[in-house]
């Protein structure tokens, strides 16, 4: 058993008061990656490499943790965490550096099913040059590595950054009165933050917004040339855009990126990878959204959907975030490493704002005010409210010969029905989300909605995935199913055409209006900051007299506010993620060979049967990775000589398994003597190779 080593040294100080000690723990720090590297170095019993290094030479490490079983180490299929390839998200790294603490210290039946069933592979700070400037005096927040950059295209590089003019220890930015370059005018709402002007309100550009900081090259232009660097999160093979910021010269140019491909490729036994960085694949089930023009998949592979929202769910309860932002993941490691290396991949930011107004919410709703809501498995089924219908039933209706699907004339009655009850071609409540039919003196379009808050993108346009999914689901219900041929060819013209034809809105994925309003997101964080930090978040815009622009402001929000929490946080965020961790080891591939079945047919000569299974959850390969054939096969060798083969390849492949004691059965006839040794081996780089020697004498066989 691996020995418990403590990562953090918890110091108490003691006051005394009224005679009785009290014991203060002081406030947690977040550590510099060098005191992240002593830890690990410190970890007795677990197995530390080095798997790169950074620009600076800064050690990229992984750590092995399992514990002693009968299933050989070496053996087994490994989870991948990986963390800190986002510079400036400190969360990352101490969740996953605590969390090798806190599985250890499990009851070992517990953690057994990560563990001692498979192990699990941690590489908790793969930017460790980007997370060090988060404890410099003066902060700015810096996600990307140190590879040079000429931003500004002068033939200097790194020449413009930002200072500290103000002496506040950040740098925020600056408003600069420039009528002539102006751009953005302060919120008639919210002062503190700004907008672009709207002339038919009347409203005029009076700033310009600037980096704190000077001209220090004299080109007239302020702080265009800061630190650069390449976005490791945008440097991986998958959806890599050439030429976009910060993406890199080439596909994994950058040695820290290289170092993590490079582990992952040599590690072939890795089934399951969960990243700690800015993408989100968890708190919102991500949806299979087609392909772009060289045919490389956008999301997921239709058959994937399912998996991941099972997942999504199972996050969603142990955390309880959800609905985080999804940048683009275009370029990332998570997307490589589900759409190329071909693993269940995910990516969670770990934390997210509070969001004081839902809770506020929650807090006056009474039983007489909430409306009951459907849940994901009636939705699943076309329910909608009050409104709403049970699919399944209804097609059940209307299946009138009982052979469990819909002919032409049952699929015709069938819609005629829904259009009766509901309206908008057959889709349950004609596309509101209360049922019925709209008002006929709206003077909004039907088929347009402008609420485009926690939307996702489809790849169809500016539509959202969430307009795409009611369509699909109509065209289903009225007996037109698509498939992943004619949503890889559909263009936003005929959304919009089928979308007025079943009267569904379209919910559309716009920039925000800084004409009219300061963004959501922007108002939200400023009345966390205020209500619940303090506000810590965000520097008031006060007067300074630049020594090259005169009077300006200086404000803004200050940096890594965002995106880290309060320390205090993160013991709690640990222990969610060590018992989700848990749960994805225990839905793994579980691979097997049944006991086999002999049957003598005659004199010297004996039929062969033997079942590959799996009795995990998971498949052992994706949608995704039998598309891009991308799946590792499972070999399944009969050892013996050659002449004795009478039927049956002495050498077999699955390519992939489906959970839930799914079989694969293989067969050979075989000429042999009573009791003849033969040995069967299964040999799987994920998941281990198992032999089973068995005498040659009947056997009825079969079983697990």
């Amino acid at each position: 058993m691996k020995i418990i080593i403590c990562l953090l040294a918890t110091t108490l100080s003691a006051s005394q008061d009224s005679g009785n000690q009290i014991s203060q723990k002081p406030k947690r720090e977040w550590r510099t990656p060098t005191e992240i590297a002593d830890q690990i170095q410190s970890l007795d019993s677990v197995t530390t490499t080095t798997i790169g290094f950074s620009k600076n030479g800064m050690p990229i490490q992984c750590i092995e943790v399992a514990r002693e079983s009968k299933t050989p180490i070496e053996n087994r299929a490994a989870i991948l965490v990986v963390a800190g390839i986002d510079g400036h998200r400190l969360l990352g790294t101490e969740v996953a550096t605590d969390m090798i603490t806190a599985l250890l210290a499990l009851p070992p039946e517990e953690s057994a099913p990560l563990l001692e069933e498979h192990k699990l592979y941690v590489i908790p700070q793969v930017n460790p040059d980007a997370a060090a400037f988060y404890f410099d005096p003066v902060k700015h927040e810096q996600q990307r590595n140190l590879t040079p950059s000429d931003n500004d295209h002068d033939g200097a590089k790194d020449e413009d950054g930002g200072e500290d003019l103000n002496g506040d220890g950040f740098i925020t930015m600056m408003r600069v009165p420039d009528l002539e370059k102006a751009t953005h005018l302060a919120d008639p709402d919210e002062p503190r933050l700004q907008i672009k002007p709207d002339p038919l309100k009347n409203q005029a550009a009076s700033f310009v917004l600037y980096t704190e900081g000077i001209d220090n090259d004299g080109d007239g232009k302020y702080n265009e040339d800061g630190l650069g660097g390449v976005d490791l999160n945008k440097n991986f093979m998958h959806g890599y855009k050439e030429h976009g910021d910060g993406a890199g010269k080439w596909q994994l140019s950058e040695s820290e990126s290289k170092a993590l491909a490079d582990f992952v490729l040599t590690h072939q036994e890795i089934v399951a990878i969960v990243v700690y960085g800015q993408h989100d694949t968890l708190s919102k089930p991500f949806t299979e959204t087609g392909k772009d023009k060289a045919g490389a998949p956008k999301k997921l592979a239709k058959d994937d959907v399912e998996l991941y929202k099972l997942v999504s769910e199972k996050f969603v309860e142990l955390t309880k975030i959800k609905n985080v932002e999804q940048p683009s993941w275009d370029g990332s490691f998570v997307a490589w490493a589900y759409a190329q290396y071909g693993v269940p991949s995910f990516s969670t930011s770990l934390w997210a704002r509070p969001d004081p107004i839902e809770e506020k919410a929650k807090e006056k709703a009474t039983p007489e005010t909430i409306e009951e809501k459907p849940t994901n498995d009636e939705v699943s089924l076309g329910m909608r409210g009050r409104g709403g219908v049970n699919r399944q039933e209804m097609i059940a209706e209307f299946d009138t010969n009982g052979d469990g699907e819909l002919s032409k004339d049952e699929r015709e009655a069938l819609r005629e029905s829904m259009q009766d009850r509901f309206g908008g071609g057959g889709r349950p409540g004609g596309g509101r989300p209360g049922g019925g039919r709209r008002p006929s003196n709206s003077d909004e379009n039907p088929a347009e909605s402008n609420d485009n808050s926690n939307l996702t993108p489809s790849g169809v346009g500016d539509i959202s995935q969430e307009t795409i999914d009611e369509l699909l689901k109509a065209a289903e219900a009225a007996g037109f199913p698509v498939d992943d041929g004619m949503m890889a060819e559909i263009t936003s013209e005929q959304v919009e055409q089928y979308a007025k034809m079943s009267g569904i809105k379209i919910r559309r994925i716009t920039k925000e209006n800084t004409s009219t309003a300061s963004s959501k997101e922007d108002i939200a964080w400023l009345a966390y900051s205020d209500d619940q930090r303090n506000g810590e978040g965000f520097v008031e815009w006060t007067p300074f007299e630049h020594p090259q622009l005169g009077t300006v402001e200086i404000g803004g929000w200050v940096p890594y506010f965002k995106t880290l929490p309060p320390t205090d946080e993160i013991d709690s965020i640990t222990e969610q993620h060590t018992k989700f961790i848990i749960d994805v080891a225990s839905r793994l591939p579980k691979v097997r060979l049944s006991s086999p079945s002999i049957n003598k047919l005659s004199n010297g000569l004996w039929e062969v049967e033997i079942a590959v299974m799996n009795n995990g959850w998971f498949p052992t390969g994706t949608a995704m990775a039998k598309k891009n054939k991308r799946a590792r096969p499972i070999v399944i060798r009969l050892e013996v000589p050659n002449d004795t083969i009478v039927s049956g390849q002495k050498v077999q492949r699955v390519w992939s398994l489906d959970g839930g004691g799914t079989r694969t059965w293989f067969k050979w006839i075989l000429q042999g003597k009573p009791n003849d040794s033969i040995d069967i081996t299964l040999y799987s780089e994920k998941f281990g190779n198992k032999i089973i020697s068995v005498p040659l004498k009947e056997t009825e066989g079969g079983a697990a």
